[in-house]
């Protein structure tokens, strides 16, 4: 299977999953900070008005009487404004991915900072976000690498919702995924991916029978692994059953290299 014929396959498992679970998750998420916003502006109005005549009736001493009122508009302020990045932090995340997904142009990118988007996209989850136990270590100054962005955000989706898929009803393992650089690689590891879901998947890189109207979770998985070798040269695989976790290696070039080419 061709990069652009895996993609519009895990493109179909990801369109059929927006408006039973997506659509509700994102609503439910930008509902909470909305609401926040709109009921401390509402207070903060009428403290305000109440403000304005404490003013007037008592100018001479503003300073010494209404000291505890200035610090509730202060903290109201402060309020509306961590709800205000909230909604901006949901808004990045839902429209980077959108943004990502359709980026299929080889480019430079930092697989850290995508992963970071890919897990705050995740959140529109529900269940993922509330019964899923997670441990995110992100090394942000990782090098840049070279691949299809669009190609990296659908097979990192498809694989970090195949591993929480394993551990939702799993109330005593955690979700860990890490990023870092070492040796002319950056890698990426991802928990979660358990020993059945894996069995046999370095024969699903090679086979050319893989019907694009599968929907099994192993197929899944190879879709995602495939787009993943397709999204950058020389992407490496290998899969650690002991403690069920995936390892993808890009190469990377270091600054110089990349100047003189």
């Amino acid at each position: 299977m061709e990069g652009e014929e895996i993609y519009r396959f895990l493109e179909k498992q990801f369109i059929d999953t927006f408006l039973g679970e997506l659509i509700p998750g994102i609503f439910h998420n930008y509902a909470n900070p909305l609401n926040g916003i709109m009921g401390r502006s509402n207070l903060m109005q009428r403290r305000l008005l109440d403000f304005v005549k404490k003013i007037e009736a008592r100018y001479p001493d503003v300073e010494r009487e209404l000291g505890a009122d200035y610090k509730k508009l202060i903290a109201d302020i402060n309020a509306i404004n961590n709800e205000s990045d909230k909604f901006h932090d949901m808004f990045r995340a839902s429209s980077g991915k959108f943004y990502a997904i359709a980026n299929h142009g080889v480019e430079t990118l930092n697989l850290s900072k995508l992963i970071e988007a890919e897990m705050g996209f995740s959140d529109f989850y529900l269940d993922f976000k509330h019964n899923v136990k997670k441990d995110i270590r992100l090394d942000l100054d990782v090098p840049d690498i070279s691949g299809i962005t669009g190609y990296y955000s659908m097979a990192l989706w498809m694989l970090i919702r195949l591993a929480m898929s394993g551990l939702r009803d799993c109330r005593d393992k955690v979700f860990s995924l890490e990023t870092g650089h070492q040796e002319g690689i950056v890698f990426i590891k991802i928990s979660g991916m358990g020993r059945e879901l894996m069995a046999g998947w370095k024969e699903g890189l090679v086979d050319s029978r893989i019907s694009p109207m599968d929907g099994t979770e192993r197929h899944n998985l190879s879709c995602a692994l495939l787009l993943l070798k397709q999204g950058s040269k020389d992407v490496g695989l290998s899969y650690d059953e002991n403690i069920e976790t995936l390892t993808i290696s890009v190469p990377y070039r270091h600054a110089k290299e990349q100047q003189r080419n």
